[in-house]
């Protein structure tokens, strides 16, 4: 297994935890779908309705704002993976991450993804998006493992 790969796998617990197949999952698929289909992609709406029930609009309003954050304040242009693939990408990882930081209260995590996500002048832009984010979820017990720190 290359380096990259086995930074990718430690940099979430992916396995064990409770709701992280639905939330990662629902927040994968439809980062994709949203980047083939835009996002008054019919297919989207339902996964959220499936997921989140009458919340559903919430929620997909929140990661709305979330990923007009991240685009708006992105360093450079992140690679997504089109909808079907298994693996992630390492943005798609970093994305996930920074999401599990927010909800869990990791600071240092948090700032270190911030970093390598946003351009500095932006960070606390990207920072307030993802945490109101992370709270929507957390409120519709939609939750990611805490990061494990490498």
């Amino acid at each position: 297994m290359s380096p990259r790969r086995r930074l990718m796998q430690a940099t979430l617990k992916m396995e064990g935890e409770p709701g992280y197949s639905h939330c990662a999952n629902l927040l994968v698929r439809s980062w994709r779908m949203i980047m083939v289909r835009g996002v008054e992609c019919p297919l989207i709406a339902r996964e959220f309705k499936c997921v989140c029930g009458r919340s559903s609009p919430q929620v997909f309003s929140a990661f709305c704002s979330f990923l007009c954050a991240l685009a708006l304040t992105q360093r450079r242009c992140l690679l997504v993976n089109p909808p079907g693939e298994h693996a992630l990408t390492a943005d798609e990882t970093r994305m996930l991450t920074l999401i599990a930081a927010a909800q869990n209260d990791c600071p240092r995590m948090l700032d270190a993804h911030l970093s390598w996500l946003a351009q500095r002048p932006l960070h606390k832009t990207l920072e307030q998006s993802v945490r109101d984010f992370a709270a929507v979820l957390s409120s519709h017990r939609l939750r990611l493992p805490a990061p494990v720190p490498h």
